[in-house]
């Protein structure tokens, strides 16, 4: 389907209501999803009743209490295993990782360069921030968004501002139903305070209001994107008290503002691009951008929980609810059997025997009791009788323990996730690690690719703002893959005069760690490699230093010696051309260390791209560690015997022209 035949019109107030027309033939097909979406959001604070639930107006009218005024009976089943999958995913690593196809120095300086400006702009504690929120709306409900903007901040300098999309925002575009193959754009359609609109696109705004969609929003309720008139604003009568519970008086308090209903479009072009931008509001068209032009990406990236092959996804919601609330059902029958046996017994009592209604219930702790009259026919044996209530017995309880069964089988992730608890051992841990990657991978992927296209985008968009202001960047992380950038060591910035501007055409973004195992099972890896003698102890604190382990070791020492190795080999590749220069001297901390981290380098890929200049830089700066060693050598560097058929005294000085300085 080419991007022509969404056929959208030339005129502006026509092609407003073309889009129009889009989203709400969309939330017509969703109107019981979303009601769903508001179902999951009662339920999982606690409401159990709702004496409305009307799909297809989107109306549900919740309460805490049962008819009879009492809570109603909650199970924490599903919460608990939205908690565990949730946690799950949030141990994934989420930072952005710069990819490019190709083994040329020139796509390497490229990556590289995309890397420093995805760490700069985005912070480590912002993606754990949103992480969370992003994997609870995700499994929860089965689609989520993120988005990022960049900000130029006259304190912070560059960078991102994250956003988690809910997906009652988010609409295919255009409206095909259930054929997600022909989808060939994106609508997310907000509200937005006017005054931001403004901000953006001046004066136009207030001139063209009467033809926008404008909401007056009372503070203290939810921004919610109103569908009928009365699901937005609420107007408080003189003397009476609003949300806030501040006594509300006509023109005294300014507790209104103006929102307004908006729909933004990114329809797709070639490669992943997009090449229309349009925002709506009513019958005006706020923007109307050709993107053909320019290397635009779509902000928001989409993930889906369980693919139903649907723009939208299945989450856990959908899938457990009915069980549980059957469970739910079931749990209270059972409770409320146990209690009434003794609370709401019957006991028959012959006319005339028992005048004293509180002795009963002094024996019975409420009783109930009928009396009846002797019946001739009944002999001599006239006696109490007593009468239990009519109970299903045990049959609720084992209803509610096949609920459970059932949503293990649809989810086994439940029992996997509390499995790892009862396990010490690497390997049984990195089955489990393996098992659990292995259930896993649809929502991991989804995760991933909705991550990596918002890292794209806006990355995207700060090489737009580098190459107008082309600002100087902070370096916030030193590592190898690093390596083709030319960085300030002493400033810790780069500037992208000396480094090249990435073609965002050729990089693509993933995420760090997209099915990670546990600390405990990577302690526990590095233990046994300790143990079978495949390291040594120097080794074992290296792949701990690299790998973030929190092991209760002194490892000062080696930290520094790690990260000046880092730094002294990202400074002496440079660009991969002509060598830096570093300094060396004999009071090196830990040469061992760092000749480990360089000699692994010095057998990668990167190596075999740099010109003849920065390997034998390289080869140089290795003998002179070598040369500080002395005789405390690990297995697998050349003995002195090997150094001195290089033609080098053990503890001879390095005289390298090029990229190195002796002290």
């Amino acid at each position: 389907m080419a991007i022509d035949s969404v056929q959208l019109p030339k005129d502006k107030k026509s092609l407003a209501r073309v889009i129009s027309l889009h989203v709400d033939r969309e939330l017509s097909r969703l109107s019981y999803r979303r009601s769903m979406w508001q179902l999951a959001w009662y339920y999982l604070n606690g409401y159990r009743r709702f004496d409305i639930f009307d799909p297809g107006n989107n109306k549900i009218v919740p309460h805490y209490l049962d008819k009879d005024g009492n809570l109603e009976f909650q199970s924490q089943d599903l919460i608990s295993m939205i908690d565990r999958i949730t946690g799950r995913l949030s141990s994934m690593d989420l930072r952005p990782k710069a990819l490019r196809q190709g083994n040329s120095l020139a796509g390497m300086r490229e990556r590289a360069s995309a890397q420093l400006i995805a760490d700069a702009v985005f912070s480590d504690h912002q993606i754990e921030e949103v992480k969370a929120q992003f994997a609870s709306l995700f499994v929860t409900l089965g689609s989520c968004g993120i988005t990022g903007h960049i900000t130029d901040h006259p304190t912070i300098g560059l960078s991102a501002d994250l956003e988690v999309v809910h997906p009652k925002e988010l609409f295919p575009f255009p409206s095909l139903g259930v054929d997600r193959s022909k989808v060939r754009g994106l609508v997310r359609q907000r509200m937005v305070p006017l005054t931001f609109l403004k901000e953006i696109y001046g004066a136009k705004i207030e001139k063209n209001k009467k033809d926008m969609d404008v909401w007056v929003w009372e503070q203290g309720h939810n921004m919610e994107v109103p569908e009928r008139e009365s699901e937005l604003g609420q107007e408080y009568p003189d003397g009476q008290y609003g949300a806030s519970g501040m006594k509300y008086k006509a023109g005294k308090y300014d507790t209104e503002m103006d929102v307004v209903k908006i729909r933004e479009v990114w329809i797709d072009g070639p490669r992943g691009t997009c090449q229309r931008y349009i925002v709506t509001s009513g019958d005006y068209v706020i923007e109307d951008q050709d993107l053909s032009d320019v290397e635009v990406y779509c902000p928001i990236g989409v993930a889906r929980f369980m693919d139903s092959g649907t723009f939208h996804g299945i989450g856990m919601f959908d899938l457990m609810f009915s069980l549980v609330r059957e469970l739910e059902r079931m749990m209270k029958s059972l409770f409320n059997n146990v209690r009434d046996i003794d609370k709401y017994g019957v006991v028959l009592m012959p006319h005339g025997t028992v005048n004293d209604r509180a002795m009963l219930r002094d024996v019975g702790k409420g009783l109930r009791y009928m009396t009846y009259s002797k019946d001739a026919l009944m002999g001599e044996d006239f006696k109490p009788i007593v009468i239990n209530p009519s109970n299903a017995g045990d049959a609720p309880g084992k209803v509610a323990g096949f609920a459970r069964d059932v949503m293990k089988q649809i989810s086994p992730l439940q029992d996997l996730i509390a499995e790892k608890g009862r396990v010490d051992s690497a390997s049984g841990l990195q089955f489990l690690d393996e098992q659990l990657n292995r259930a896993m991978t649809n929502p991991t992927s989804g995760l991933q690719r909705a991550f990596g296209q918002m890292y794209k985008s806006t990355v995207s968009a700060a090489t737009r703002h580098i190459l107008v202001a082309n600002p100087t960047l902070p370096v916030n992380k030193l590592t190898l893959d690093l390596a083709g950038a030319v960085i300030n060591a002493e400033e810790g910035t780069v500037n992208f005069k000396e480094n090249p501007i990435p073609n965002m055409s050729q990089i693509s973004f993933a995420v760090r760690e997209i099915n990670p195992k546990s600390e405990l099972a990577r302690k526990q890896e590095a233990i046994q490699l300790l143990d079978k003698k495949l390291t040594d102890p120097a080794g074992f604190k290296l792949y701990a230093l690299k790998e973030g382990l929190d092991f209760a070791m002194w490892m000062d020492e080696e930290k520094a010696a790690y990260e000046m190795i880092v730094r002294n080999i990202l400074t002496l590749f440079g660009s991969g051309g002509d060598p830096q220069q570093i300094i060396l001297t004999p009071h090196t901390a830990r040469p061992d260390i760092q000749l480990r981290v360089l000699s692994s380098f010095m057998t990668g890929p990167q190596m075999a791209m740099a010109s003849h200049q920065v390997q034998d830089s390289f080869k140089s700066f290795r003998e002179a560690l070598i040369s500080f060693m002395g005789q405390t050598l690990p297995s697998m560097v050349p003995n002195p015997d090997e150094i001195q058929d290089l033609g080098m005294e053990p503890r001879q000085q390095l005289q390298q022209p090029q990229g190195m300085m002796n002290e």
